[in-house]
């Protein structure tokens, strides 16, 4: 019998993964994905999933020893927020003391660079195998796969998306908003040099945000009422579709990888364990993109958990689990109500609304104390 299982072996789970056996090497942990990743293609071009990885959160990885290759990961330093009437709010790393805002990382380095380090300890045993059904007893878990293979654990950990099997397997009640807008995301070369600075675009439609990567290229993600035509326009007429939406800031676009779109909903779980279940990352939450906080409240949960499940695994109970609970949905919903709260005022068109919004974004701009607080909170994630 494991110790722990952990469903999910995305970013997330293997970074929790990772930290759980940093600081407890007598621990046997199951890792269960579906498939092996495929990393041959590591070496060339850019990712289409980008992450903004805030400083604490890149801070804690790299003392867990994760390399990824830093010649393609992109820096902020700046960033120029933008709602119409020529109303803008602009953040830079000196507004928050730091060395920069965030590191633009693409999922496939920093998830290979993560599983390079967990492979490193036998006491992690990889399973490649698609689950078909998990029950709960008084001192155990057992999953079963299609194969009618049982995997006992005396844990379960999930971090198996926003659509996870485990949390839907013990029916945990969950709350989801549909924003009935997708997420387009692509790369793109351009003719101007971004200078390190990122930029976004509250377009009343939707928000695109320009990310910047290594050797002027940008990642782009369009919070979009109309994803459809973006993923249907040929690459000369979806260069020009961003390049206008983004008032030509960077010049003239060049599309590097195909547009790709997912769904975007609020997912509201109640409570994210139930018993000798805890929900991490995607399956306990998912945010709307407009500030780029998804993974990095993941990691929180990760590091949150890890900690937890390290020292106290032997006498983990119900009231120890709920502390963590607390702390962690008091986290997560500040910040799932604030971008929940962001998209639906700048999606509304009535003109008091806006004239009030555009207002209040120049009146923040010029309140540095108030910068201050709202960069930090984002970046100390």
């Amino acid at each position: 019998m494991y110790d722990v299982a952990i469903v999910g072996g995305g970013l997330v789970g293997a970074s929790f993964a990772l930290d759980l056996i940093q600081q407890n090497e007598n621990l046997s942990i199951a890792f269960i994905e579906r498939t092996e990743p495929n990393f041959s293609e590591n070496q060339s071009g850019f990712d289409n999933k980008i992450y903004a990885i805030s400083p604490s959160n890149l801070e804690h990885l790299s003392k867990l020893g994760v390399k990824p290759d830093w010649s393609k990961i992109g820096t902020i330093n700046a960033m120029n927020v933008r709602g119409n009437q020529n109303s803008a709010i602009e953040f830079d790393k000196a507004t928050c003391k730091g060395q920069y805002l965030a590191k633009i990382v693409e999922y496939r380095n920093l998830h290979h660079a993560v599983l390079v380090e967990l492979k490193k300890y036998p006491q992690v045993k990889f399973i490649y195998t698609n689950l078909q059904d998990a029950k709960m007893y008084e001192t155990s878990v057992e999953l079963l796969n299609d194969a009618n293979e049982v995997i006992h654990a005396k844990w379960l950990v999930a971090a198996d998306g926003a659509n996870s099997f485990v949390r839907n397997k013990f029916n945990f009640t969950v709350d989801a908003i549909p924003y009935y807008q997708s997420g387009v995301v692509a790369n793109f070369k351009c003719s101007i040099d971004h200078n390190n600075v990122a930029h976004q675009w509250f377009l009343g439609d939707g928000v695109l945000a320009y990310l910047p990567l290594p050797n002027q290229h940008i990642s782009i993600v369009w919070s979009s009422d109309n994803p459809q035509q973006l993923l249907t326009s040929s690459p000369d007429e979806l260069c020009e579709l961003v390049a206008n939406a983004g008032q030509n800031t960077l010049g003239k676009l060049e599309l590097i990888t195909k547009a790709m779109a997912f769904p975007l909903k609020l997912n509201l779980v109640e409570k994210f364990y139930y018993e000798r279940v805890i929900l991490i990352g995607d399956a306990a939450h998912t945010i709307h993109p407009l500030a780029g906080q998804g993974v990095n409240l993941g990691f929180g949960d990760a590091w949150a958990l890890a900690k937890l499940m390290a020292l106290n695994l032997s006498n983990l109970d119900n009231a120890t689990l709920a502390r963590y609970n607390y702390a962690r949905l008091a986290e997560v919903r500040k910040m799932q109500m604030t971008c929940h709260l962001l998209h639906r005022l700048f999606h509304n068109r009535l003109p008091v609304v806006n004239e009030l919004r555009n207002l209040g974004l120049n009146l923040v701009n010029r309140l540095t104390p108030v910068k201050k607080i709202l960069i930090n909170s984002a970046i100390n994630y």
